[in-house]
């Protein structure tokens, strides 16, 4: 079960810093965004980046829409690593920016964090404009819960249906919905939820440090997956994305 008493320390920063610029997992999510963001029509207004922890996504945002990006996180421990200006300290829950000014909003990796997720995307829904767009990742399977996971201060994890449902009732309409790192299911079940879990150290986890040989082949499988989860669906995998527009 979800430890609610535990945040993230500057270790885990620290950590996230040093892996997001290089790490195949970031590159492919990033990538997965960049592609994804393209197929869509972003309304006017500055792009929010919630959660945005160490700002390593901060440029490749800016790039693929031309816009003004604003990240916030909680930490300041981890805006510290941020390598753009207009990083601010804020919650999820309670944006420092006017009701319907963005044009897009995006949280990778954030709402599975907050205690109620339902507050935390009605209040993206009031930052950004009429028929602004949403983009989200999250966690998938809350059977695949781990240590990791409490590391972390995740809440939650997520399935494909749970998460369109919390979307919708936050006031957006869905518009593209899909899993990804399908190839890591079966190593983090094994690693999860077998015996080989007491063969791992305490700060072993799917992110972590891997040879130039294990990395080529996750960044080949990672650029094979995202092929059909831009335009398609994948059924399954390790985290969900999902795009949606604020209804009015």
């Amino acid at each position: 079960m979800p430890d609610l008493e535990y945040q993230p320390d500057a270790a885990y920063f620290d950590t996230m810093a040093r892996h997001a610029r290089t790490h195949w997992w970031y590159e492919g999510r990033r990538a997965l965004v960049r592609e994804t963001l393209r197929r869509f029509e972003v309304p006017d207004g500055p792009v929010l980046d919630v959660g945005c922890g160490t700002g390593d996504n901060l440029a490749m945002l800016a790039d693929v829409t031309g816009r003004r990006v604003v990240g916030t996180d909680l930490s300041a421990y981890a805006l510290r690593h941020a390598a753009r200006g207009g990083s601010v300290i804020a919650l999820a829950e309670d944006l420092p920016v006017a009701s319907g000014v963005c044009g897009l909003v995006t949280s990778m990796d954030v709402v599975e964090h907050l205690d109620d997720d339902l507050v935390g995307l009605r209040e993206y829904r009031r930052a950004l404009a009429p028929r602004g767009l949403l983009l989200l990742t999250v966690p998938a399977y809350q059977w695949l819960w781990g240590d990791h996971d409490v590391r972390a201060a995740h809440r939650r994890r997520y399935r494909s249906g749970g998460l369109v449902s919390v979307v919708s009732a936050a006031g957006f309409g869905v518009l593209h919905t899909t899993y990804y790192n399908s190839f890591l299911v079966p190593p983090a079940a094994a690693l999860r939820r077998t015996p080989l879990r007491r063969l791992m150290k305490e700060t072993d986890e799917e992110v972590g440090n891997t040879s130039r040989f294990v990395s080529n082949v996750m960044t080949r499988l990672s650029n094979a997956e995202r092929r059909f989860a831009v335009r398609g669906s994948v059924p399954f995998g390790l985290s969900i994305l999902l795009v949606g527009r604020r209804l009015d």
